[in-house]
């Protein structure tokens, strides 16, 4: 019996050797953490193509590691995590890009390793991506469920919890629901007190972007007062960071909000001024166009709409 037990317990020492051992360098790791903080970070500083490259190497440096390298069951986990937000990160270049079907193979990679990481929070950026992609679609109900898938499995009161809050609101004043807005808007305003005025990033959240989302929801309600007010707020915080995106969002909100109130003349300054913006994604020349055809259906013989229209015609060949 005891050699027996001998060679069990030897069997054991291996078992446990196996299990910590690794071709990685816990540096190597550190790196992709990094790339998803660096990219995070100067999300807005760089057009997609720019930071495209960089975020497809790191992602595919991300599978070399988990499937051509050997490691430990927890190291597997962190570059999981990684590999998931840096897949996040590609679904918001491909949404700026305008691509749905990147957006959304990106978004499910990037759940499937935070699933596999058994992180959650990963999962609720990817749906994030998806709820915004689907309203600037146009896909109000797609956006209320990814935000609600989103919201059930962010960390409590994270965040990503903060940011699908926040999008449940926009999804319902999308699908002109002003109760279940209200309702979505009043708790995310609960969290503006304890959120910094205002951050620049891709997984920040702050007051001013609540503000923001709310002037987009109040266009879409039919509220151009309300859309106004919460616009101006907005665009005086993006002003102050780097957000040319969020900036020219809000822009395009309050010329819309003009141009609902009467006010044709102020609309197209405001519009310009989104025009000019250093970061013409799909999302600003989409709201764009929103905002040529609204003055044009509203002012069809105002010199200064004909003007901006073809400005925007000329824009959208340029693109």
């Amino acid at each position: 019996m005891i050699p027996l037990l001998t060679a069990a317990a030897e069997t054991a020492t291996a078992y446990a050797r196996q299990a910590t051992t690794s071709d990685l360098d816990q540096a190597q790791i550190s790196d992709l953490d990094l790339a998803v903080h660096r990219l995070g970070v100067t999300y807005s500083t760089y057009t997609p193509r720019q930071l495209w490259p960089q975020a497809a190497h790191y992602r595919h440096q991300a599978f070399e590691l988990l499937h051509h390298r050997r490691h430990t069951l927890r190291e597997g986990r962190e570059v999981a995590r990684c590999a998931g937000m840096l897949s996040v990160v590609l679904a918001w270049l491909s949404h700026d890009l305008g691509n749905q079907a990147a957006v959304e193979a990106f978004a499910a990679d990037a759940k499937t390793h935070g699933q596999q990481a058994d992180a959650p929070e990963v999962c609720a950026w990817a749906e994030d991506v998806l709820a915004t992609h689907a309203l600037y679609s146009k896909r109000p109900l797609d956006a209320l469920a990814a935000a609600t898938r989103g919201l059930a499995v962010a960390p409590r009161n994270g965040p990503a919890a903060i940011r699908m809050t926040a999008q449940i609101a926009r999804a319902h004043a999308m699908l002109g629901n002003a109760e279940g807005f209200t309702v979505a808007a009043d708790l995310a305003h609960a969290y503006q007190d304890q959120l910094p005025a205002a951050t620049s990033g891709l997984f920040s959240v702050d007051a001013v972007r609540i503000l923001s989302y709310d002037a987009s929801s109040y266009i879409w309600l039919d509220d151009p007062n309300q859309a106004q007010k919460a616009a101006g707020d907005a665009i005086e915080h993006y002003r102050a960071i780097s957000a040319p995106t969020r900036l020219a969002i809000a822009q395009l909100d309050l010329a819309l909000a003009h141009a609902a109130l009467g006010e044709p003349s102020a609309a197209v300054d405001v519009g310009r001024q989104a025009l000019s913006s250093d970061r013409l994604v799909t999302a600003v020349t989409g709201r764009l166009r929103q905002l040529d055809e609204d003055l044009r259906r509203r002012y069809p013989t105002l010199s200064d709409v004909l003007d901006f229209h073809e400005q925007v015609r000329s824009m959208r060949l340029a693109a």
